[in-house]
């Protein structure tokens, strides 16, 4: 079915309008700018379409009548959904921009729409592409929380608790320096291969080669297939808390063929509740798996459906729920899900009336101070609320610097560049705020060309004791000395805490935001509408933030 067919019968409609109208062939060969015989041909298509009825009187110039059943955008979506079950993306994205109108636009509207009629999946706009999931290098927020959907790690965190996820049994030598891990058997990936210990290890291989990662896993001396579905980790060094790093999306286990695999060759294949049906620069798709070890996801699909021009959408920051403005939504809230933080490399930087005057610069404060500083480079993150906070930063030093001396460096989550006066950056809670926090100290890698010799060996030696430490209330008080003696310091401070609320029609159910700024996807699901028929389901449409 091609766009051309649907912008010649809104032409129809727009002479006749919707229902039953006498016209002549002639007229419609007209409306269409074509031959009688072709107008003949191409009523036929849409009366096969269910588009409209044309019942022809005998006799030429004699008016026949035509039934216009469906109003074009009600035929767009229809022909949307059938490209859409054939995984006809690119057919999707020319039929909603018929006649001219915006894709962007065009895509929100069908699928508004289209949440009160899809039964057993979950709709959701969003702004960007996901690239490679493979769980070594993926560090944004969106992209970690689908690697917790698709796969398992070998334990997870529930409540401040280490619960069993692949593995679920484990135990450890009296001075934690060996670590054993029973797996789930049977446990199948989603290509239905058996996973099996060697997957774990060449997961693990992979993990402390990771130049992401390896500094966080330095510890790990080696990772040993004791049987089909035993694991051994040794460590050079105690590490009490090990479970808990575990707990981490990178630690994720894999099929061992597509751990070293480059980028065209790899597959994100976990053991998760939900492989990865479809994963485009227009839709990504999500899949129930159905031989996960666990409890089955509620919900069969949810479609993450892309368009750039959303970026610029309040929802799609938000990252809530939403189905029409009339309907009744809750709202549901975490207070914490990270924190904002300013660190300043630059040692000539690193006193008191400079983190004052950059704090005040966060604040939005316009006063200038007398003193000029030498703020030149500045790095932030690719969210929007480090850009902001980073034009709030050229804004307040505009007086005291040409443009020009001020130069934005924009990474991604967890990129950390050399050679920079201030950084703004994100510390996200994830499984567990003072295991983030350590990870952060641990995966910064300009600590020696931000501290002074003595200020490093003193990080050091605090960073190794956390490490150790066997009592969790003291490892956690020793987390937050060594973060307040680096805001003493005047190294490091927290512009803000962030918090989200979602807002969630009262249809869906199930939803317990998580550190991540996301919520379970197994656990959704759509109770039905009270004020619609008991056989109608309303679904939802979930948007994403970064």
């Amino acid at each position: 079915m091609s766009r051309r067919k649907l912008e010649l019968y809104e032409n129809i409609f727009n002479r006749v309008g919707p229902g039953k109208s006498n016209v002549t062939i002639v007229e419609v060969a007209a409306f269409l700018h074509c031959s009688e015989r072709h107008a003949r041909t191409l009523l036929n298509q849409m009366t096969t379409l269910g588009w409209l009825t044309w019942s022809p009187t005998v006799g030429r110039g004699n008016k026949g009548i035509l039934n216009c059943l469906l109003e074009p955008i009600q035929a767009c979506h229809k022909e949307i959904d059938k490209a859409n079950d054939n995984s006809n993306l690119d057919l999707v994205y020319k039929l909603v921009g018929f006649n001219g109108r915006d894709t962007a636009a065009g895509l929100w509207q069908y699928l508004s729409q289209a949440v009160t009629e899809k039964h057993n999946t979950i709709l959701a706009p969003f702004h960007r592409c996901m690239k490679t999931l493979h769980p070594h290098f993926v560090t944004e927020r969106t992209e970690r929380h689908f690697i917790s959907e698709i796969y398992q790690t070998l334990v997870e965190e529930k409540a401040n608790k280490v619960a069993g996820n692949l593995a679920h049994f484990w135990e450890r030598n009296k001075n934690h320096t060996v670590w054993t891990f029973y797996l789930r058997p049977e446990t199948q990936f989603h290509d239905l291969s058996l996973l099996t210990a060697d997957d774990v290890v060449a997961s693990f291989k992979g993990l402390i080669h990771s130049a992401q990662w390896q500094r966080l896993y330095d510890h790990i001396e080696k990772v040993i297939a004791v049987s089909f579905d035993v694991v051994e980790i040794h460590l050079s060094a105690p590490d009490p808390f090990f479970t808990q790093l575990l707990c981490r999306a990178e630690t994720a286990i894999m099929p061992k063929q597509f751990v070293f695999a480059n980028e065209s060759n790899f597959k994100a294949i976990g053991s998760g509740p939900f492989s990865l049906a479809v994963n485009s620069n227009k839709l990504v798709r999500l899949q129930r798996f159905s031989q996960y070890n666990r409890t089955s996801a509620l919900i069969e699909k949810i479609e993450f459906w892309i368009h750039e021009n959303w970026a610029e959408r309040k929802k799609c920051y938000q990252n809530f729920f939403f189905l029409n403005d009339s309907l009744k939504v809750y709202e549901t809230a975490c207070d914490y899900v990270g924190s904002f933080y300013c660190l300043i490399a630059n040692k000539q930087l690193q006193n008191q009336d400079v983190k004052q005057n950059l704090a005040a610069a966060f604040l939005g404060n316009q006063t200038q101070a007398d003193t000029q500083y030498s703020v030149y480079t500045i790095s932030h993150e690719n969210n929007r609320e480090c850009r902001e906070y980073a034009k709030q930063l050229l804004s307040y030093f505009d007086n005291s610097h040409p443009p020009q001396t001020l130069k934005m460096k924009e990474v991604k989550f967890g990129q950390f560049l050399d050679g920079l006066d201030v950084s703004i950056l994100g510390v996200r809670k994830e499984d567990n705020k003072y295991t983030s926090l350590f990870a952060f100290l641990k995966l910064y890698p300009h600590w020696a060309s931000a501290l002074s010799f003595t200020q490093y060996d003193h990080l050091q030696q605090q960073i190794a004791a956390i490490r150790i430490e066997v009592d969790a209330v003291r490892q956690q008080a020793l987390i937050s000395h060594v973060m307040a003696w680096l805001e003493q310091q005047h190294i490091l401070f927290e512009i803000k805490r962030e918090g989200l609320t979602l807002t969630v029609p009262e249809q869906i159910q199930g939803v317990e935001i998580n550190a991540n700024g996301w919520c379970n996807f197994s656990k959704l699901w759509i109770k039905p509408s009270k004020e619609k028929s008991g056989v109608t389901s309303s679904m939802e449409s979930l948007i994403a933030k970064y």
